[in-house]
């Protein structure tokens, strides 16, 4: 829940008077007129003070319109419901599944690839946000959610069946794209409903199943024995039925939502003056009555999706040789290696250019770039670029150097989880009542500093206590950290552009996670085969060396036990090194971000915009008024 009783538990938007409490860092010239009520183009006051116009699209529109005709009762509480359930099962399948890959891909004898599944998923993780937030915008948010608990079920449908270790990372694949979109969408979807006073309390109370779940994993895990050679399966198969019947009771109340709007012309009300405009007009090019080739002309540009291949393929071929250099034969010498980074390069320029000026709908609009969110996409930049150059290996890394049971290990790979989850709670309560943001990162920030050197210290002396204060304090400064930084861009920009201007920070701190995984993925490559030669190559052959190397479940019962754990233990430690150093990229750049008061409104540029709990006279009475308004506006 977002409030501290039931009156303000559930909040639905109204367009309507702001009352701007003294401190505010922006002006409220246009306070207190409707939206749909102001100049012909809709705009919003950027920091500066420039009157920029924006296009509402209708993806947006139809998210407005849900609290049109969803007031006090089931709707609502309907979709919180189905929000907290489907929060429940996925942090479940997330506590659990995440560290099935390591011991599905050994069972192949192929565990190193886990690496080049990383740099995978990381990629598609940055790539496909922009391109599901444009479809939820442009087309809806129920569709685009729809579409990404088919792609969740069918990758793991597919690991769960999997033959061969290619079947593994195929399925991986897929269930990355429903992966990030359920995350990304559902995380969008709280945003659209919810102030910012109230925002991070709020994202931090649906992460809490995963404090719960990170000690039920542990059982579940031991139950359906996961991490045996077959035991992986169940583990990925279970949840191709659970989240999908999760997931459906917030689709049914999003889609009837739809439904209902339409039916009472709320879709329109809730339109900007584009979007009226647009409906009025008829425009055959853009609406029911488009034929197939306009349809898929229009849908192309508008998911930009030229600009989407180019810079999937871009990052791919760029990130993709930094993972097989230290296998390849002539490591970057490759010509195959150099073509690609040649013409990943070439690719990740095109698009660029193409983004920057000839793109009619680009991924990253110029209005978006602003101070805040400038910062924001620096400080998730280097917080995860540090963060993956640790975690590309080091659960099998723990796996390998400790003694402890299954589930206990179970509970230690959780306790980054649980800490972030449980500490989210408390720096959300501090921004709704500080409504401030800035100083609370800064600290937060420091904490993972901390927690980054812990790791470092533990690849000398890896003791029990070192490593888990080491994932406490980088936990909790995740927690906040993380939540800050979604709170500051969603505060910096209006709510047209909120979808894309969090899809873009994805993207960069993706792409930062990527590159991580690329280099600790060539690392771990190049140095413990190198060590195990070094430790242990007088008692152990180049067969032996190659089997320890390929499952961690022979190299954690191989022997001599003291002499591969040391191996193991110098292989990480430059790299946990280099991952402290960038750690204080992030606190550097926290300095920059604008210190905005987290209100009662939506965003921070549109203080029309606030949320406000209503009953169904008051939507009724707003539904005649902007009726009223509309048909003096149409032509």
């Amino acid at each position: 829940m977002v409030g501290p009783n039931a009156e303000t538990a559930i909040h639905t938007l109204a367009m309507g008077d702001h009352p701007l409490q003294a401190g505010d860092d922006h002006s409220s010239a246009d306070k207190g007129l409707p939206l749909d009520m102001k100049a012909s183009v809709p705009h919003f006051k950027a920091n500066e003070g420039v009157t920029q116009p924006i296009e509402q699209e209708e993806g947006v529109t139809r998210i407005e319109a849900l609290y049109l005709v969803f007031g006090k009762g089931w709707g609502l509480y309907a979709l919180w419901g189905s929000i907290a359930l489907i929060a429940y099962v996925y942090s479940l399948s997330r506590s659990t599944t995440v560290y099935y890959a390591a011991f599905a891909t050994s069972h192949f004898g192929e565990h190193t690839i886990i690496g080049t599944i990383g740099v995978i998923r990381a990629i598609l993780a940055g790539v496909s946000p922009p391109f599901i937030a444009k479809l939820a915008d442009v087309w809806s948010r129920p569709h685009a959610l729809t579409l990404s608990v088919i792609c969740y079920s069918v990758g793991y449908a597919m690991c769960a069946g999997a033959t061969n270790v290619t079947t593994v990372v195929a399925g991986q694949v897929v269930y990355t794209l429903g992966n990030t979109g359920i995350t990304f969408l559902n995380s969008l979807i709280i945003a659209d409903i919810t102030s910012l006073q109230w925002r991070a309390f709020v994202d931090g109370a649906i992460n809490v199943p995963y404090v719960l779940n990170a000690f039920v994993a542990g059982y579940i895990t031991t139950g359906i024995n996961g991490y045996s050679d077959n035991g992986w399966r169940w583990g990925f198969g279970m949840f191709c039925i659970l989240l999908p019947v999760c997931v459906s009771p917030a689709l049914a109340v999003l889609l009837i939502g739809d439904r209902r709007a339409k039916q009472l012309g709320a879709l329109s009300l809730a339109s900007s003056s584009y979007v009226r405009r647009r409906e009025l007009s008829r425009d055959p090019g853009e609406s029911s009555n488009r034929t197939l080739y306009q349809s898929v002309r229009f849908y192309w540009t508008r998911l930009n999706a030229f600009g989407l291949l180019l810079m999937g393929f871009g990052f791919a071929l760029i990130l993709t040789p930094i993972t097989l250099s230290s296998t390849a034969t002539g490591g970057y010498k490759n010509p195959s290696l150099i073509a690609m980074l040649v013409i990943g390069g070439v690719l990740f320029i095109s698009w660029c250019i193409w983004d920057g000026f000839y793109a009619q709908y680009p991924f990253m609009p110029k209005r978006v770039f602003n101070r805040t969110f400038v910062a924001c996409v620096t400080i998730d930049f280097f917080f995860y670029f540090a963060s993956y150059l640790i975690d590309g290996y080091f659960a099998s890394w723990v796996y390998v150097i400790v003694d402890w049971s299954d589930r206990n290990y179970t509970f230690f790979n959780n306790t980054v989880t649980v800490a972030m989850c449980g500490f989210a709670i408390f720096s959300g309560l501090v921004m709704r009542y500080t409504h401030r943001y800035k100083y609370l990162q800064t600290c937060g920030i420091a904490l993972f500093v901390i927690g980054t050197g812990l790791t470092y210290r533990s690849t000398m002396q890896p003791t029990d206590a070192v490593l888990v204060l080491s994932q406490c304090f980088i936990g909790f400064g995740g927690a906040i950290s993380v939540s800050s930084s979604y709170t500051a861009v969603q505060a910096s920009v209006p709510h047209q552009d909120m979808a894309i201007a969090v899809a873009v920070l994805n993207l960069w701190a993706s792409v930062g996670s990527s590159i991580a995984i690329a280099i600790s993925t060539s690392v771990w490559n190049k140095n413990v085969p190198a060590n195990l030669e070094k430790y242990a190559g007088s008692v152990l052959n180049a067969t032996e060396r190659a089997e320890i190397f390929g499952s961690i479940y022979v190299a954690r019962l191989a022997e001599p036990r003291s002499l591969i754990k040391q191996a193991y233990l110098d292989s990480t430690n430059k790299l946990f090194l280099a991952a402290l150093i960038v750690s204080f990229g992030s606190l550097i750049a926290c300095l920059f971000t604008s210190n905005y008061y987290l209100g009662n409104s939506l965003n921070a540029v549109e203080v029309d915009k606030v949320v406000k709990f209503r009953t169904a006279e008051e939507i009724n009475e707003e539904l005649n008024r902007r009726a009223k308004a509309r048909d003096e506006a149409a032509p």
